[in-house]
């Protein structure tokens, strides 16, 4: 609604002010050579549509020249110095413009022949419509004036959004929503049937979110605390769906203690294995984890997917990849092989074992990382 008011401002101001501006630069040329009193025998003269046709072709020459150089200044990040180039530019615009036409007009329409003999009408002119390019500058700059401000208002506001958005997406991710809901709906269940079973099962919740949050202040963890955190999420997880979920791990000690990976990831990824399949003690729900050439940590799972499925698991992986993509090049890969679905993710490995104490510690990932450092 606004753009289409501005382009039908636009419009008008380029029809219907030249006429005005050519009405009043004709009024104060009669004044200035005090010719008012002619304006008794007729409004209507010669001079006057000359006026305005003059008017008409400098409106349009200070408005290209605005627009051009507007354009030019742009890559100037002081506000001062567009103002005054601008300024200048557009003030050399019109004098330029107003010479020529009023060169072309006496020297081709009324015949004269040296310079000499409108020399006071030239000065006359140029001053007039300087003072309206001055005028018009100060429009013009109000205008951009505000447009900028309210550029700058609206980014500060996508800024603020997407702040938002980025801090309720991690907390989000921090909760882990979907294991909460259903283990409080087991722990609710618990609580009727056997308050003893029900205070174990909120310990054994409220290690995972402990140890969540505490993870959640590392740029890294251990593989080896990470699994013991998908154990305790697993039991939750099995508990709630009557023992349908089971897990192995085949994972060496030595192995386990010296890789890393970004915190929380492989919790949420487990979860979302488990909303997005069937896990039952009819049609239960294998999970496999295990460590693949010294590099990759493979997590293989059955696959039964529901009839309604809640999409969680595409959505974990996109998280995945853009987290990955932070440290290393080595891609995220997910394969589905017959009744099993395999998802591999890349380890880091840790060449310094105090790594966690040493802030100097090396975490690397073979040759591809971007983040790979040398030793000085």
């Amino acid at each position: 609604m606004l753009q289409h008011f501005g382009k039908k401002s636009s419009v008008y101001y380029k029809l219907f002010y030249p006429i005005l501006s050519g009405s009043i630069t004709y009024f104060l040329l009669l004044m200035a050579f005090n010719r008012i009193g002619e304006l008794e025998e007729s409004y209507f003269r010669a001079e006057w549509v000359v006026c305005i046709i003059i008017s008409y072709f400098w409106n349009f020459s200070v408005l290209w020249g605005a627009s051009f150089i507007g354009k030019k200044i742009a890559i100037l990040s002081n506000i001062y110095e567009q103002i005054s180039y601008h300024s200048l530019g557009v003030l050399l615009t019109s004098i330029l413009s107003i010479g020529t036409i009023l060169s072309v007009y006496f020297y081709y329409l009324i015949g004269y022949t040296r310079f000499e003999n409108f020399t006071t009408e030239m000065y006359v002119f140029q001053g007039l419509f300087i003072f309206q390019t001055l005028l018009f500058e100060c429009a013009w700059w109000g205008n951009r004036l505000i447009a900028l401000k309210n550029k700058s208002i609206r980014e500060e506001e996508k800024k603020r959004t997407a702040y938002i958005s980025k801090e309720m997406r991690l907390f989000a991710e921090d909760a882990n929503l979907p294991l909460l809901y259903e283990t409080l709906e087991t722990l609710i269940g618990l609580a009727y049937k056997d308050a003893d079973k029900a205070e174990e099962y909120a310990e054994k919740l409220a290690k995972v979110y402990r140890n969540t949050i505490n993870n959640r202040k590392e740029e890294f963890v251990a593989v080896e605390d990470a699994i013991q955190n998908v154990k305790s999420v697993v039991e939750l997880l099995s508990d709630a769906r009557s023992g349908g979920i089971s897990a192995t791990y085949k994972i060496p000690s030595d192995v386990s203690s010296s890789l890393v990976l970004p915190p929380v990831l492989l919790t949420r990824l487990i979860v979302a294995i488990a909303n997005d399949n069937i896990a039952s003690a009819l049609q239960p729900l294998e999970i496999s984890i295990t460590i693949e050439e010294d590099a990759l940590l493979v997590v293989a799972h059955s696959f039964n997917p529901k009839l309604d499925r809640p999409k969680a698991l595409p959505e974990v992986m996109h998280s995945l990849e853009e987290t990955f993509r932070l440290y290393t090049k080595i891609p995220v890969l997910s394969i589905k092989k017959g009744k099993e679905y395999i998802i591999k993710l890349p380890a880091f490995q840790v060449e310094n074992e105090t790594w966690k104490s040493d802030k100097k510690a090396e975490i690397t990932t073979q040759d591809q990382s971007i983040f790979k450092r040398t030793t000085s």
